[in-house]
C-alpha cells in the first residue's frame, strides 16, 4: 500500500477518551487516514452497514463487542486486519481475543510509532504481539511437558511458516500445498499441542528454538 493510498480505519473502543487518543496518533501521521468509531456493538454494526475498513483497532471487550459481531465483519470483509490495544492482561481474556484472528496486540501504553509499525505490518500480513503475551504462552509451555517427536517433518515446517507471520494461502503456495490441506494440517497440529491461536504456535516455535 502506498502512502497516497486511503487507509480506512474503524476505532471500537468503549471509553471516549481512548477513542480520542488513538485518533490523536493516527491524525499526526503522513498517511491519509479515514476514521470511524464505535463506542459500543450497536454503533458497531451500524458503521459497519455503510463503512468497509482496512483496519479494525479494538479494546476487546464482551460486555461492549461480542465476539460474534467481530467474527461476523471479519467474514463480511476478510480483508479487514484486527489489532488489539487492550490493558487487559489475563490469560483467559487474552485466548479469547486471539481467537479472533488478530494480527497485532498492544497494551494502550503504546506510542505512536509502535501503533504506526502495527498498521503498517498488518496491511502487509505481518503479526506483532506485546512481549508480555509471548512471555505468558510461553511460561504457560514451560510448565508442560511436550515431546516435539510427535510432529511431522511437514508439521514442523508448517508451525515455521505460521510463527513468520504467514497466512494459510501464503503458506500453500510456499509448500507447494493446497489451502485445504494447510488448515488441516494447522487443526491437527493445533490439537497435537493443545493450542489455540497462531500465538500458541509461534511461542511453540519460539521455545523449542524453530524460528
Amino acid at each position: 500500500m502506498n502512502k497516497t493510498d486511503t487507509i480506512r480505519i474503524l476505532l471500537a473502543d468503549a471509553q471516549p477518551v481512548y477513542r480520542e487518543g488513538i485518533r490523536s496518533l493516527l491524525v499526526s501521521q503522513e498517511n491519509p487516514y479515514v476514521i470511524q468509531e464505535a463506542g459500543n456493538t450497536e454503533e458497531f454494526k451500524h458503521v459497519l452497514q455503510s463503512y468497509y475498513p482496512d483496519i479494525l483497532i479494538l479494546d476487546y471487550n464482551p460486555a461492549f463487542f461480542s465476539p460474534e459481531v467481530v467474527s461476523t465483519m471479519s467474514a463480511l470483509i476478510p480483508s479487514c486486519k484486527v489489532i488489539i490495544i487492550s490493558n487487559q492482561q489475563t490469560k483467559a481474556h487474552i485466548l479469547r481475543s486471539l481467537e479472533l484472528n488478530v494480527y497485532c496486540y498492544l497494551t494502550k501504553e503504546c506510542g505512536k510509532q509502535e501503533l504506526q509499525e502495527a498498521i503498517t505490518g498488518a496491511l502487509q500480513g505481518r503479526k506483532k504481539y506485546a512481549p508480555f503475551i509471548v512471555d505468558l504462552l510461553l511460561d504457560d509451555r514451560r510448565n508442560t511437558s511436550f515431546n516435539t517427536t510427535i510432529l511431522t517433518g511437514k508439521e514442523t515446517a508448517i508451525i515455521q511458516q505460521i510463527a513468520s507471520g504467514k497466512a494459510n494461502k501464503e503458506i500453500a503456495a510456499a509448500m507447494n500445498l493446497s489451502p485445504h490441506t494447510v488448515h488441516t494440517h494447522r487443526k491437527n497440529i493445533m490439537k497435537k499441542l493443545n493450542v489455540h491461536s497462531a500465538v500458541g504456535l509461534a511461542s511453540f516455535a519460539i521455545e523449542n528454538n524453530l524460528v
